[in-house]
């Protein structure tokens, strides 16, 4: 009771000084991110999906990320991390460590320091340059934080999501911030905002990105549809037809090609049943023909055109703008071969790739790859490829396990169902961007990764 007081009391002179300094909103500031981390200390598992929220809406520099080392991310592992250790020293558990995915990641990082420290001695005179918005063509140092950052996002997620509960909070902050993207995207389509003119793109996250914003859609399509599909009645069906046309009519406004072709992936993937869960072929053709009849009544010329351009080998002034766009995608990633063909154990160096284009192969454009296949062995080298194909065929093997697994409790079918199509998602469109390092990436894995954790240790009798 005499701490309540005190605190109180601290509360009320606190709000009245900063009544008389002005510094109201800074002080509402301070009580809400004090309030947020007493949460966190009491229950990790918040600061584990504030984690998720905020990599997934702030993938991108934005205020919500802060300045520096100060950012809401920082703390909030420095917390958790605190936490971790503390529990591990109360309750000596290191079963994690088991974990293949994390034993792969592991070594994906030894590699990438050796390619670091070989590319140092390869390229000693490699200058440091600016591109466009004046940043750092070398991307070393931000990337080898991201890669850190992200592990140990795996790393405490591992620890603290445990229970159903975790699971279902955790699918659902991912959904829910990744659908906050599309009513940003429609609107600023709406209102003349669009990229170049006529590609819908959100005002936040990695879905700024035309791109990036169509392969959030196809994701979250998969895991609606089976959300739906696991136990049809009125509400869910009006429900998904709302949140599925909505995504949908997102993709084709985007003009991203790869979305297309994503699409069309993602259609022939939920036809099939998973997990118990039923896919629904009529319906599913359903959807793909009114999408078709979306795209050649409703959504722009401009958006058509560009769809149309897929030929690489046509010019700029033969084919237009994103014609010439595939030329040079295929050019960096011829490069991007060469790289590897002139390094192939160690590569050029973790976030070397625009800087060695430039400087050594004197490419004009000096763009990034585009290609996580191509990136992963141009910047890391064989080992490093085969890392990443090993950490990705071992969680597609826990994916079929859950999918098999009779412990899985039947509310979470569908999540079984829906991520098998979101894997498949993520390797399709690793081959048109570099997304590998990207956030979507380490949150897919984790989810597989818990999911298959709490459905090991439950106790089911079989009848």
């Amino acid at each position: 009771m005499l701490w309540w007081l005190i605190g109180m009391v601290g509360l009320v002179v606190g709000l009245v000084a900063a009544t008389y300094a002005n510094r109201e909103l800074t002080m509402l500031g301070m009580l809400v991110a004090a309030a947020v981390l007493s949460a966190v200390v009491v229950k990790p598992q918040i600061g584990i999906l504030l984690l998720m929220a905020n990599f997934v809406i702030a993938s991108y520099p934005s205020p919500l990320r802060g300045e520096g080392l100060l950012t809401i991310n920082n703390i909030l592992g420095i917390l958790l991390s605190v936490l971790l250790v503390a529990q591990l020293a109360q309750r000596s558990d290191l079963s994690f460590l088991r974990v293949r995915q994390l034993q792969v990641f592991v070594a994906i990082g030894i590699v990438f320091t050796l390619s670091t420290i070989a590319a140092s001695y390869e390229f000693p005179d490699l200058r440091q340059e600016q591109g466009r918005l004046l940043r750092n063509l070398d991307q070393t140092s931000a990337m080898a934080q991201d890669f850190v950052t992200r592990f140990a996002f795996f790393v405490l997620a591992l620890n603290f999501l445990s229970d159903k509960r975790d699971l279902k909070r955790a699918i659902a902050v991912t959904l829910i911030c990744l659908v906050m993207i599309v009513p940003s995207a429609l609107f600023g389509y709406a209102t003349g905002r669009a990229q170049a003119g006529y590609r819908a793109a959100a005002e936040f996250s990695a879905g700024t990105n035309p791109n990036r914003l169509a392969f959030f859609c196809l994701m979250q399509i998969a895991f609606w549809w089976y959300f739906v599909r696991a136990r049809v009645t009125l509400d869910r069906v009006a429900l998904g037809i709302v949140v599925i046309g909505s995504l949908t009519y997102t993709v084709l406004l985007t003009a991203s090609r790869s979305g297309i072709l994503g699409f069309g992936v993602l259609m022939y993937l939920l036809t099939k049943s998973r997990g118990g869960v039923r896919g629904g072929r009529l319906r599913v053709l359903a959807i793909a023909l009114i999408a078709v009849g979306l795209l050649l009544t409703v959504v722009p010329q401009e958006n058509l055109a560009r769809l149309r351009d897929l030929n690489p080998f046509v010019t700029k002034s033969e084919g237009g703008i994103a014609s010439f766009s595939t030329e040079r995608r295929v050019e960096t990633v011829e490069q991007g071969w060469h790289m590897f063909r002139d390094h192939p154990f160690f590569g050029v160096g973790l976030g070397n790739f625009r800087p060695v284009s430039k400087q050594v192969y004197q490419d004009p454009f000096f763009r990034p790859p585009h290609n996580s296949y191509v990136w992963s062995l141009s910047e890391g080298g064989i080992f490093c490829l085969l890392l990443y194909l090993l950490l990705f065929a071992l969680t597609w093997r826990d994916i079929r396990w859950l999918q098999a697994s009779p412990a899985v409790p039947q509310d979470l079918r569908w999540i079984t169902a829906a991520l098998e199509p979101s894997f498949w998602l993520l390797l399709f469109y690793s081959a048109f961007a570099d997304i590998w390092l990207s956030p979507i990436t380490y949150i897919l894995i984790m989810l597989v990764v818990v999911f298959k954790r709490y459905v090991s240790h439950r106790r089911v009798v079989i009848v």
